[in-house]
């Protein structure tokens, strides 16, 4: 098959394999009498099934036709979807017609659109009939899935069963070359969506772009790769399967009382993080190993899902030395202002580490704080086992500690992205906290005067002598992200955004998603819009995941932003 052709859509019953032959029957015939009068689409140009049977299925392939689906040929669907449908005078728009528009088998001119989601890159299933829902048999396992009128779903088998009315179609996803797929889906794509960035995620392996036998199903996910693994259980990254947006699926073994009573705490705390809170990674969902939508949590040996948005980096994984300084900040700010949300709400992280620090962009700049395992409700504590240890305040294990040792440990890990020197000891001698200090003092040449004596505040030995997060906004530092940019005098590299940069720059265009569902579950904004007083604290910043329009973010008082504890 060619790179260009990668899926055939086959009638599969008599009826469906009857309204396909008498259209493209009748369009050969119009065709030959008369070459300019054949309305058939193009790309909807029928193949003889037996020059491409499809073994795994007698049915279908006693079909005399079949569509193909082309990159070479433009879908007329909202972001070059190809659209399913009768083909008819007012059917201009239908690239893959099943039947004549005077068949009385199927009512309405649209069926459906076959899609690539604009950011997983995945295949995607759009209902687009009022009259009819689409059956797709054992889409979850041995269960069959129904779509009504604006449902989706991903079409995530190489061989896919439709039943649209009383015709069933065969859906069969077929590349002979992998690379060549590639290449022509992001052309195709890019005519849509001028920054298509989802080379990206095939650049670190974390999703395959076409079905594969390795993917799993658990839940309403489509699991694709492990990314990490360790004694508390596995990340992996996959695609929601209605949605198609790219998430994050944490399983957590639960193999001890404390181990249940930690996950509790984790989904209590995380499921209160609420659309809209900046700097927070929200939960999207969370299930356990019998299927429940709220895990049991009854005993030990169990294996609990969370469900979050995706993100490529961390504060520990991100190639600082590439990143800008206009950028830098940007992230700085955001997990500020995610920290100083969560102690609105009552809530200490405990837990702030460069490798609970995600980064889901970097244009725009969006970074959240994630794994809230250790965290707290209330402002006082006495755990001592929190934290790595050299990213834990030092009055940890000395005394009572407030929520002011995650401003302590959110300065020492701004300060560990401009270098990778660690501090050795524990932070509770001195002298190890002298060193922090001394390190600290010598990277002048490094960072603004204003981010110094910012992170030399957070990072006092007294906590009462630091800021807290909603002071530490305050700061002329941030005054900076307005003023340096990719072009002007002051942008240290002077050439625009870092290769980093547009490596993570988002693809443009209606998304439903934006990295993995951050943009729009972190960063949307459903209220009303803000009054004039509100304004002054009220910033604009652009959303890729809405396709390059303006979202308004708040950025005065945020303890309406989570949830209240439970009663």
């Amino acid at each position: 098959m060619s790179s260009l052709c990668f899926a055939t859509l086959t009638p599969e019953n008599a009826a469906a394999q009857k309204c396909l032959a008498s259209l493209v029957d009748k369009q050969l015939e119009q065709l030959q009498q008369n070459p300019e009068s054949s309305r058939i689409n193009p790309v909807a140009a029928a193949v003889h099934v037996s020059s491409a049977p499809l073994q795994s299925n007698h049915r279908a392939a006693q079909s005399k036709y079949q569509l193909n689906l082309s990159f070479d040929k433009r879908g007329h669907g909202r972001g070059g979807a190809w659209t399913v449908g009768k083909l008819g005078p007012k059917s201009a728009t239908i690239d893959l017609p099943m039947c004549s528009s005077r068949s009385r088998q199927i009512k309405g001119l649209h069926i459906c659109d076959i899609f690539i989601h604009p950011e997983s890159g995945v295949l995607m299933l759009r209902n687009r009939n009022t009259f009819h829902s689409i059956i797709y048999l054992q889409a979850n396992g041995d269960t069959d899935v129904e779509l009504q009128r604006g449902d989706e779903h991903v079409l995530h088998m190489t061989i896919n069963h439709l039943r649209i009315g009383p015709l069933d179609f065969v859906l069969k996803i077929s590349v002979d070359n992998e690379e060549a797929y590639l290449a022509s889906r992001n052309d195709y794509m890019r005519r849509w969506y001028q920054d298509w960035g989802h080379s990206l995620v095939q650049q670190y392996g974390c999703l395959n772009p076409l079905p594969r036998p390795t993917h799993l199903r658990s839940g309403n996910v489509i699991i694709h790769e492990v990314i990490n693994q360790g004694a508390f259980g596995v990340v992996r990254v996959g695609v929601d399967r209605r949605s198609g947006d790219i998430v994050a699926c944490k399983t957590i073994h639960c193999r001890r009382h404390r181990d249940v009573q930690t996950v509790k705490n984790e989904i209590d705390i995380a499921s209160s993080v609420l659309p809209g809170t900046v700097g927070l990674v929200p939960l999207i969902r969370s299930w356990c190993g019998h299927g429940q939508s709220h895990p049991c949590l009854q005993q030990a040996l169990e294996d609990v899902h969370l469900l979050m948005p995706y993100a490529p980096f961390s504060f520990d994984t991100t190639a600082w030395h590439e990143v800008s300084l206009a950028t830098r900040l940007g992230l700085f700010r955001q997990v500020l202002e995610g920290l100083r949300n969560l102690h609105a709400a009552g809530v200490m992280h405990r837990d702030i580490s460069p490798k609970n620090l995600l980064v889901f962009s970097y244009q725009p700049p969006t970074a959240a704080i994630g794994d809230f395992g250790k965290s707290k409700r209330g402002t006082k504590g006495n755990e001592i086992s929190l934290g790595p240890p050299m990213f834990v305040a030092p009055e940890v294990g000395r005394q009572e500690y407030t929520n002011s040792i995650d401003v302590f440990s959110l300065g020492l890990t701004m300060l560990a992205t401009f270098t990778a020197w660690r501090p050795r000891g524990p932070l509770s001698m001195p002298e190890t906290h002298t060193r922090v200090l001394e390190h600290l003092a010598s990277l002048q040449s490094c960072m603004p005067d204003d981010l110094r004596a910012l992170l030399r505040s957070m990072l006092a030995w007294n906590p009462a002598d630091r800021p807290t997060a909603e002071q530490a906004l305050a700061s002329k530092v941030w005054e900076q992200i307005a003023v340096v940019g990719p072009g002007s005098e002051t942008e240290s590299s002077g050439s625009g955004p870092s290769s980093t940069e547009m490596r993570l720059e988002r693809s443009g265009g209606p998304s439903p998603s934006g990295s993995g569902g951050i943009n729009k579950r972190v960063w949307r904004s459903d209220g009303p819009p803000p009054s004039r007083s509100e304004k002054d604290g009220t910033r604009l910043l652009r959303s890729s995941a809405s396709g390059g329009r303006e979202k308004r973010l708040r950025t005065s008082d945020s303890r309406s932003l989570l949830s209240p504890p439970p009663a």
